[in-house]
């Protein structure tokens, strides 16, 4: 029989995005939001954030609005699934019914988990990872919606895990980063505060920045279409691209610091409306689950090997980035801007101090984990979504090439 499909995802679906709000001093209505959701004792989920005072602040705002807390404040880059085990412990035996997430990614995803925990009786956080084998799909239809409200406070600038329906997590056993996700697992309500992100060191505000340029690069080149997102993801790749910098080098820059808030965002946002990510966050994900190097950074160390690979499927979209960023492509052709594009980006690195490929070097990874990192990827829906397909051969060439070079 004749295969009647045209396209290779013929049907585009979209995640749910949580009610949002964003502006300077959303942080005070923390503790209405929980009261609004109907907590009466929130499990605040956090590492720590040391020195920024921004732990104590949220839970006086939560205990004004009447709610009781208890505080989970182990999380560390790349969440573990025994930290994640330990949370869900305390969330159980403090009798908690709802969840503030107080942080970056790691923290808003560990909420989630948490959340899946409660919503299916607590089994290993592992038992509900996501995959392309088996379908995601099955996995799914046997779990209970999420019924815990969630609060996610962000503090970074770069994940968008504040508004997505999906937690990356590090499976200590595998050695793997793995997805999980459950009906209803989006954020209840997310709350972005440009006077918390403000107070991230340089850093953190450099690699996390880069994790937003980076969702909305793969989304826009991803080979599955979500038009829906293709306006959000240009204008979140315009914004990084023209803010971060300044940002990075002066957090009290407030126009800088705001829009980098909705970057971050819309990053998040254009990934669940059917775009999905591609080969720097599929194989950045398994980088990180070996060597524990923060999420931002690995995708900003992996963007240009990642895209000069997939170059030859994706010029015309590249082209359209870089005209995006602002950058005169009068009189060049469509390839001609694609490249201009790989020299905007490697000049970006050069001044957020960030150094591109050498994975050894940098992270002290090993040849003989490539094998591994490249059969996880291909189970990843990342490496479904790349513009270019799946070639294992291909692929390892690439990560031998960025062991000690920077594309």
């Amino acid at each position: 029989m004749i295969n009647k499909n045209i396209f290779e995802f013929p049907i585009v679906y979209t995640n749910t995005i949580p009610r949002i709000a964003l502006g300077w001093g959303a942080h005070e209505t923390v503790g209405d939001e929980c009261k609004a959701a109907g907590m009466k004792k929130a499990l605040v989920v956090t590492s720590g954030l040391k020195g920024t005072g921004i732990v104590e602040e949220i839970k006086g705002i939560i205990n004004h609005a009447g709610v009781a807390i208890e505080i989970y404040d182990k999380i560390t880059t790349n969440p573990k699934d025994y930290q994640i085990m330990e949370a869900y412990k305390l969330f159980r035996e403090s009798q908690c019914d709802g969840v503030v997430a107080l942080g970056g990614g790691s923290s808003i995803d560990t909420g989630k988990c948490v959340r899946v925990l409660a919503a299916n009786g607590g089994n290993d956080i592992t038992t509900y990872s996501v995959f392309l084998d088996p379908p995601w799909e099955q996995t799914l239809k046997k779990m209970k919606p999420c019924t815990v409200p969630q609060v996610s406070v962000a503090t970074t600038s770069g994940t968008g895990a504040e508004v997505s329906s999906w937690a990356a997590i590090s499976n200590t056993r595998a050695r793997a980063k793995v997805l999980i996700s459950g009906p209803n697992v989006h954020s209840t309500v997310a709350v972005i505060d440009p006077l918390l992100v403000r107070m991230q060191p340089r850093e953190i505000a450099a690699w996390s920045g880069f994790d937003a340029l980076a969702h909305g690069v793969e989304a826009f080149v991803t080979k599955v279409q979500g038009p829906y997102a293709h306006g959000i993801l240009l204008r979140a790749v315009e914004l990084v691209y023209k803010n971060i910098r300044e940002f990075t080098y002066n957090r009290m820059d407030n126009i800088a610091c705001e829009r980098m808030c909705w970057a971050a965002t819309m990053g998040g946002i254009g990934i669940g409306f059917g775009a999905g990510a591609g080969i720097v966050h599929g194989l950045g994900h398994q980088v990180s689950a070996l060597t524990d190097c923060h999420h931002g950074r690995i995708n900003a160390v992996m963007m240009l090997a990642g895209e000069r690979y997939n170059q030859p499927a994706i010029v015309g979209k590249l082209a359209a980035m870089t005209r995006a960023m602002g950058i005169d492509t009068t009189g060049l052709t469509e390839w001609e801007a694609a490249d201009l594009w790989f020299d905007e980006i490697e000049q970006l690195l050069k001044d957020l101090e960030i150094t591109p490929g050498n994975l050894s070097e940098q992270f002290g990874l090993q040849e003989k984990d490539l094998e591994h990192i490249i059969n996880v990827y291909h189970n990843d829906f990342c490496s479904q979504g790349n513009p270019r397909e799946f070639n294992h051969d291909e692929i390892l060439a690439l990560m031998k090439r960025v062991m000690h070079n920077p594309y």
